[in-house]
């Protein structure tokens, strides 16, 4: 069985992280992949990770409001590459025309799967046009607005996967990386650095407490100029303006006490942290406040209602109040090693294996 996949691919991005658990557990499993992706794409934040062989890119993309529209689009790899199943991820964002015109000759070749990452119905017309075989939801909440416009017969619940369970040596990667073995580490990365302000009064009263330092990785795509002045204010962070691939970013979560996010509540119903679930297998403790990115989340992170929440929950981790245990049951669930076989066990029905 050969599988096609049309998504962003190795950047900071939702879409494109989900796309990585599972194609390349595929390719673990001995599955063949082929990748269709963007040269250029407005949501393509760089992670620095190098393309597998099987990566194609073919299409690049300039504007995604209201509609995504491309620039460039070589339809030719669609059209000659085989591949039994079609993977589309975030319609929404990819270049709906071109893909739309190609459709027929798609299907002809593949059974045809989207993956709902939208957080609320599309303003592109054409998004509901697609005669796709299956289409796949994280949770309910997709399901809610997806099944308005969609055969609910069609639709399946397979969650976001999560990165496996992978735990490291702090001693060992605090030791790699250079940094201080005596020190409380917390770690933040991202593009959206400037949601981090509203928790620095917190850290800067545990720096007082502990000796501290607070590394944050920014995304060079990000807007990071008004954040960067605050490092005079605050001497214990550390600021990169980075990407960081996957190998790197769980050096850095192995040599952390604590990883920790900060986001407003979204206006959509239908939204999840991919960030955490690409985390959360290195074992490394999630702080994250309360909102409706987490509101599927349990024990396996730690939710903070306020900074003083904030602050008695690092001090408990500091001290050494924190296990392993819910993070591994979780993981034994949604692992991307365990949700890979929920999409060959679909493909096989599509099929009719």
């Amino acid at each position: 069985m050969k599988i096609g996949f049309m998504t962003l691919w190795n950047v900071a991005n939702g879409p494109s992280i989900h796309a990585e658990l599972i194609g390349r557990e595929l390719v673990n499993m001995g599955y063949e992949i082929k990748v269709f992706s963007a040269i250029e794409h407005p949501d393509a934040r760089p992670t620095n990770q190098v393309d597998e062989e099987y990566v194609i890119r073919h299409f690049s993309v300039d504007r995604v409001i209201p509609i995504t529209r491309a620039y460039y689009f070589d339809p030719n790899p669609l059209i000659d590459e085989d591949y039994d199943i079609f993977i589309a991820e975030n319609v929404e964002r990819l270049p709906t025309l071109e893909l739309y015109e190609l459709f027929p000759i798609i299907k002809d070749k593949a059974k045809t799967i989207m993956v709902v990452h939208e957080g609320g119905p599309s303003k592109d017309p054409l998004y509901y046009m697609f005669d796709w075989d299956a289409i796949v939801c994280f949770d309910e909440r997709y399901v809610e607005f997806i099944g308005r416009y969609f055969p609910r017969d069609r639709i399946h619940i397979i969650p976001y996967p999560c990165h496996p369970y992978k735990p490291g040596d702090k001693e060992s990667a605090r030791e790699r990386l250079n940094l201080p073995k005596d020190y409380k580490i917390l770690f933040s990365y991202g593009f959206r650095p400037n949601d981090l302000l509203k928790i620095l009064p917190a850290i800067e009263d545990l720096s007082k407490i502990y000796k501290l330092k607070y590394i944050i990785f920014v995304n060079p795509y990000s807007k990071y100029e008004d954040f960067i002045k605050l490092a005079g204010k605050y001497p214990f962070l550390d600021i990169h303006v980075s990407a960081l691939p996957l190998d790197l970013l769980y050096e850095y979560l192995y040599a952390s006490d604590a990883l920790i996010f900060y986001r407003e509540s979204s206006r959509y119903k239908a939204v999840l942290s991919s960030s955490v679930c690409l985390t959360l297998g290195s074992g490394c403790p999630i702080l994250f406040n309360e909102c409706n990115f987490v509101e599927k989340h349990g024990d396996e992170i730690i939710k903070y209602k306020d900074l003083n929440d904030l602050k008695n929950k690092l001090i408990k981790i500091f001290e050494g109040d924190f296990a392993h245990n819910h993070i591994k049951r979780f993981l034994s669930l949604r692992g991307s090693n365990v949700l890979a076989e929920k999409y060959i066990s679909l493909f096989k029905e599509l099929i009719g294996d």
